[in-house]
């Protein structure tokens, strides 16, 4: 027993064949490099490191390809060292980041391990499992750079890679099978194919990565920055969930973006908003991404009342507590967002509500009485900042038990006065709310704002195409009591200043919803047109809450399975299938016909060629094609030889004494129908055989 497991230990560690495909290597080489490639475009490997990884893979490919029937055995001890004292050091980087919170920033030291492996492997990959260890690496790297990506640039790295483990596959394919040659167009449909639908199953399956997940500032992450003791949850705490690295501001100064982040916010200006992406954001939930409030209101123009007493300027470093502006001290769950910007911006620092940390390279952080942040860095392309939040949006249902009246200490304040202004008395909207509030039988806050938000979804249509205001116009009587027509700005001044007719503090809120959700990289794309004001409305016991009758923000993260398919069938939607389908009805049709006709006129009709034709087609099944040069008796003869089948070469025999009894004797007589029968029974059995038996078959060949 002990000889036969020693036996079976040596057969399992007797090195495989040598592959000879140089077309296999290459694509595997390929592939590797533009994992590290990948790698190195999002931050986790240093472009040193990377150059030096490069080269080396190239070099190690080159030496396993000359050396690959004579592998240096010595070598192969030195390698194994040196993976040894890669993963120590690995495992080292992991329990460093333990200790300080990060184990958020794994993807750092994987990434190095990735490289360091593959640099190690290249000097040893003579067989193909070797390569396709090599191939799997490569697409390691590629999907921890994309846990990373932010940019759609980052889809070229992926199609070089998808190309290139396309035709490694396809080569593995063929080299498997003994041939040494380019593969197929069918290998290559089908190797893309399979990478195809374990991408799209996975994409499906998997839900939509956290931002604590991926949150790393900047983006270059070749060292760790650990977190401080007074950046935690609690005192003297740390959350594993939070950044560790500062973002970098890049390019140069520069102020733009949406006319709102202003001092004050004009309603009568005409702008277009178009599809440039602004910003990318990473969030736990999407959300109203608030960048200013305004609570003044002249009849055409918001303005921020600016409460010097009650701004305050928090000092670095980074992270910023940033102080709460809710009087009732609430706190909602933790959401934690990641801002990759894309153009210049004012420097608004955006945040769902109720944002108690920012991280950010700036000395200080200003912090305004109106929820506004503002950061004392130019917010330029390239800039990345992270802010925690503690969301205390409630839903509707919790609303509406928010009865009780404002305290008298609190509705005394300038905030809530400010809330509450009014350029004048606006005896027409006032009436106009009451009725319909009166309809809608609305009594507490949240009925009130839900009645006058349907009234406004059924009697005012939303457009951009709007004629300009006229001067000294008042911009909510017009809207309301002219043309009933009007975008984000007219509809929610229009329902701020009927809150404020009704005695309900409301303020107009501007910033960006959320956008269209990549489901490649897991980031909403921010762009110009998703500028947005809304209504923010003061609840005793919640604080502000936010009310939209022009958009709905999503409550959940999208998954990015959904996201897609929902793309994809919207695609296919649009397409004009009717011609299509003709036209591929009659590419169909004239295609079979062509076949057809081919086949036939191929096809023998003597029973002789037809037994001849099936043996061959049994053969190229195998593997075993005929040469040229064979007659059907000598192939036939080696084909069962190593099919193991004694009758393969009586059967071609007896083919042959059919379709050349004439030359041989004129009285000869054709096969009769038992000997046909049982020739016939011969090749069904061969044709039903497994294709792994054949495989062994030819395994079997090749090795002896």
């Amino acid at each position: 027993m002990s000889t036969g497991f020693v036996e079976a230990i040596r057969r399992a560690n007797t090195p495989p064949p040598a592959d000879d495909s140089i077309l296999f290597r290459l694509a595997t080489t390929v592939a590797v490099l533009t994992g590290i490639a990948a790698a190195e475009s999002v931050g986790e490997l240093s472009i040193g490191l990377a150059a030096a990884a490069i080269s080396a893979i190239s070099a190690g490919m080159l030496f396993s390809y000359l050396t690959r029937h004579r592998p240096w055995q010595w070598l192969k001890v030195v390698l194994a060292v040196v993976v040894i004292a890669v993963f120590a050091i690995f495992v080292n980087e992991i329990f460093g980041a333990a200790q300080t919170g990060e184990l958020s920033s794994i993807e750092v030291p994987l990434a190095g391990l990735f490289t360091w492996v593959q640099v190690v492997h290249a000097f040893d990959v003579p067989a193909r499992r070797d390569l396709l260890f090599s191939l799997a690496a490569g697409g390691a790297l590629v999907t921890i750079a994309g846990a990373q990506a932010s940019s759609p640039a980052f889809v070229a790295f992926v199609a070089v890679w998808l190309v290139a483990t396309v035709v490694g596959l396809g080569c593995s394919w063929k080299s498997m099978m003994g041939d040494r040659g380019a593969p197929s167009t069918a290998s290559l449909a089908g190797a893309l194919a399979l990478v195809l639908c374990i991408a799209l199953a996975l994409l499906v399956v998997l839900p939509q990565p956290r931002a604590a997940q991926g949150l790393f500032l900047p983006s270059a992450l070749s060292s760790y920055l650990p977190l401080g003791s007074s950046a935690g949850s609690g005192p003297g705490s740390l959350h594993q969930s939070e950044p560790s690295h500062l973002g970098e501001p890049g390019g140069h100064a520069g102020v733009s973006g949406y006319v709102g982040f202003a001092g004050a916010f004009n309603t009568a200006d005409r702008g277009s908003l178009g599809n440039t992406v602004i910003m990318r954001v990473r969030a736990d939930r999407p959300g109203y991404f608030l960048g200013m409030t305004y609570d003044t209101w002249s009849g055409q123009v918001w303005s921020e009342t600016r409460l010097d007493r009650r701004s305050r300027t928090v000092h670095g470093p980074s992270p910023f507590a940033v102080p709460s502006t809710d009087v009732n001290g609430r706190r909602g769950p933790l959401n934690i967002q990641t801002f990759y910007v894309e153009q210049p911006l004012p420097s608004l620092i955006f945040s769902t509500a109720q944002p108690t940390e920012v991280y950010i390279a700036a000395k200080s952080l200003v912090v305004s009485n109106n929820a506004e942040l503002r950061s004392t860095a130019p917010m330029t392309p390239g800039t990345v900042y992270t802010v925690i939040s503690q969301d205390d949006e409630v839903s509707p249902s919790t609303l509406a038990t928010d009865r009780a009246p404002i305290p008298a200490s609190l509705a005394s304040s300038p905030e809530m006065r400010n809330a509450l202004q009014l350029p004048h008395s606006y005896t027409r909207v006032r009436r106009l709310a009451r009725s319909i509030v009166r309809r809608a039988h609305a009594s507490s806050r949240e009925g009130i704002v839900a009645a006058l938000e349907a009234w406004m979804g059924s009697h005012t249509r939303y457009s951009t195409d709007i004629p300009p205001l006229a001067p000294g116009e008042d911009a909510v009587n017009e809207f309301l009591f002219g043309n009933r027509l009007g975008y984000c700005e007219q509809i929610s001044t229009s329902l701020t200043v009927m809150l404020r007719t009704l005695g309900i503090p409301a303020r107009e809120a501007v910033g960006y919803v959320p956008g269209p959700f990549d489901p490649f990289s897991g980031l909403y794309e921010v762009q110009a047109k998703d500028a947005h004001a809304w209504v923010q409305v003061y609840f005793p016991g919640y604080g502000w809450q936010s009310f939209d009758p022009t958009t709905d923000v999503p409550l959940a993260p999208e998954n990015p399975g959904t996201v897609l398919l929902h793309d994809l069938w919207g695609y296919l939607a649009r397409l004009p299938w009717a011609p299509i389908g003709s036209a591929g009805g009659a590419v169909l049709l004239a295609y079979g016909g062509v076949a057809t006709v081919r086949r036939r006129r191929r096809r023998p009709r003597e029973w002789a060629g037809i037994m001849a034709m099936r043996i061959e087609r049994i053969g190229s099944r195998a593997g075993f094609p005929r040469s040229a040069t064979e007659t059907l008796g000598e192939y036939a003869t080696r084909l069962g030889h190593v099919l193991g089948s004694k009758d393969l070469a009586r059967v071609a025999l007896l083919v042959e004494h059919c379709a050349y009894r004439s030359a041989w004797s004129t009285s000869a007589e054709p096969p009769s129908a038992r000997d046909r029968s049982r020739a016939a029974a011969v090749l069904d059995d061969l044709s039903r055989r497994s294709p792994h038996r054949f495989l062994h078959a030819k395994r079997r060949v090749a090795s002896s």
